[in-house]
């Protein structure tokens, strides 16, 4: 089995003197497990978690030898033992020993270590690293005893039924791929949390409260490559006073459960490395009958979590996203889809809906913050019968995601023709769709039911359909598609104004081209002359560009929007005249 030369990555692992996760006289050090991602994105930070075990007494020099592309950018390394978190330092006269393949970088990374009297400890090192190409590199890994004789440093096998030499090596086992991709924005919005004092605080509602008396679920998606911060939780600095529900990234990167009795502080057993760069779905239920939370990583049961009877009714007074109670650990990650639940959530359930984005309506979800918007420190949720909104400290960002949700956004459209609306979607399976609703309002009302349609369910699975409606012409009207499906799932079409040049005195088109990578034209025509403002905000609603501001004639009119010195992701442009406003989206790709 060959690999290119220029997409080898190898992480070189010796012992005494200069090398391998540990370097102890007189000691053994051993790989046990490799955390690597199977796919990252280009230009983002991923991790690379290394256990292993050392025999030994007291302490010595930790070390790691590392072969990676040139394209990768070190980004730092730590050791975690169960006593100490340090940090790898790079050691130049140490890496200048090895000679690089071609098209790379060796990095020598050493610290000094003690961890205890015992004569076994176990390690984990933490690699975080920055590719700036895409492509597909082999990753190999092998312990080793680093040796100097007459002057010249040779790698040593510690394993002597190892007989294959380390560049050769083709075990599974010892060979992974990783994958360097673009990202694939998905439209919605993200909350990014830079741990500079960023959090956000939850309001007082029955939607959102952790309580110990009843059943509940709480559900995000989450990218992080740090470690030691909590996600979510109702815990103040200490763990004396007793709180009923922690959710945190561990020093060693795994999720973990945490609660406290007031005596005791209960927590989850290890479970995956999360802290890799990558998008996870995290899920956990609480089941008030068993007393239990059940933790969920990706879909899969991972752990759960029995609590003493004595905590039955413990109730949160308030709730972080981002930080503690006492606001002292701050996260460093990305949030998308926050979902909280009027029920206890097997794995099935959790694993079925993890990644499908949600609408709100469907049945037992209390709670959808979808990041898709905010200003002014509030970001708002989507509640059956209550209006939710996060307060968010310190300016965290709101960014476009890149968290692998699937978004069955409905295909409909309405125009009109004379004084008929003529309304039409088209469909590719109908597998699990119960009924379709065309739904109704006008500028200042509630949707209402205009007309319900039954599934075709014919053989071929591309359906069309088209529903009518009489307009009067005095009165904008907004139309859109409601979907049931047969387990209650409710997906809504975006809505669709008629009738809105008449009342506005301006037609606003799409922006051309949709999605765009530099410059984009708008058109817009007025019917008669008005104060026009056109403005473009970010998902924050922070303006980004004024490009009109002036009062105009009627007639068309047309002006690009340059996007050369924005990040990429989704923008809105707003039309503002006297008699009214309309707000659009386009999508910047880079």
């Amino acid at each position: 089995m060959a690999f290119p030369r220029q997409h080898i990555f190898r992480l070189v692992l010796v012992s005494p003197l200069f090398g391998a996760i540990l370097l102890l006289p007189g000691c053994l050090t051993l790989i046990e497990t490799v955390w690597l991602p199977s796919e990252v994105m280009v230009e983002e930070v991923f991790t690379i978690a290394v256990d292993g075990s050392v025999t030994g007494h007291g302490g010595g020099m930790a070390g790691m030898v590392v072969q990676v592309p040139l394209s990768f950018e070190f980004e730092g390394a730590v050791y975690v033992t169960a006593s100490a978190r340090r940090v790898l330092r790079r050691s130049p006269s140490v890496a200048a020993r090895y000679e690089a393949e071609p098209g790379h970088h060796i990095y020598a990374l050493i610290d000094s270590i003690q961890y205890s009297r015992e004569t076994h400890a176990e390690v984990r090192v933490l690699l975080r690293f920055r590719p700036r190409e895409t492509g597909t590199y082999t990753v190999k890994f092998a312990t080793g005893v680093a040796v100097e004789q007459d002057g010249r440093l040779s790698w040593v096998r510690t394993d002597p039924s190892d007989v294959r030499e380390f560049a050769r090596l083709e075990d599974a086992a010892r060979v992974r791929s990783l994958r360097v991709i673009h990202p694939e924005r998905n439209g919605t919005g993200a909350v990014a949390l830079e741990g500079k004092r960023q959090y956000l605080l939850f309001p007082k509602s029955s939607a959102t409260q952790v309580d110990l008396a009843r059943d509940f679920s709480i559900e995000m998606w989450c990218r992080t490559a740090e470690t030691d911060f909590p996600l979510l939780s109702t815990r103040g600095d200490d763990f004396v006073t007793a709180f009923p529900f922690e959710m945190q990234v561990s020093e060693r990167g795994e999720l973990e459960i945490l609660c406290a009795d007031g005596r005791e502080v209960h927590r989850s057993d290890a479970s995956a490395f999360i802290a890799d760069g990558i998008w996870h779905h995290l899920a956990v239920s609480f089941c008030k009958d068993s007393m239990r939370y059940l933790l969920c990583l990706d879909g899969r049961a991972v752990d759960t979590l029995s609590l003493p009877e004595g905590m039955r009714g413990l109730a949160a007074g308030d709730l972080v996203l981002g930080s503690n109670v006492s606001r002292t650990r701050f996260a460093r990650a990305e949030i998308e889809e926050l979902r909280f639940w009027e029920a206890c959530r097997s794995e099935q359930e959790v694993s079925y809906y993890k990644d499908l984005a949600l609408s709100g309506y469907e049945p037992s979800l209390a709670a959808l913050f979808s990041f898709d918007a905010g200003s002014e420190g509030r970001i708002p949720g989507n509640a059956q019968g209550d209006s939710l909104a996060l307060l968010a400290f310190n300016r965290p960002r709101l960014v476009v995601s890149t968290a692998p949700l699937r978004i069955e956004l409905l295909a409909f459209a309405a125009e009109m023709e004379d004084d008929t609306v003529r309304m039409h979607w088209e469909t590719f399976d109908e597998s699990r769709v119960k009924l379709y609703e065309v739904e109704k309002r006008t500028e200042s009302g509630k949707f209402s039911v205009h007309r319900v349609v039954e599934p075709l369910r014919a053989e071929d699975r591309h359906q069309e359909y088209m529903v009518t409606d009489t307009w009067s012409g005095r009165d904008v009207v907004y139309y859109r598609l409601r979907k049931v499906t047969t387990d209650g799932t409710v997906l809504f079409s975006e809505e669709v104004p008629i009738g809105l040049e008449a009342i506005l005195n301006f037609v606003l088109e799409d922006n051309i081209p949709n999605p765009f990578t530099a410059t984009t034209e708008i058109r817009y025509s007025l019917s008669r002359r008005t104060q026009v403002e056109l403005t473009v905000y970010d998902m924050s609603g922070r303006e980004i560009a004024r490009l009109v501001n002036e009062r105009q004639d009627p007639g068309a009119y047309s002006v690009t929007f340059d996007a050369e010195d924005i990040p990429g992701g989704m923008y809105f442009y707003k039309m503002r005249t006297s008699a009214g406003s309309q707000t659009k989206k386009m999508y910047l790709a880079r």
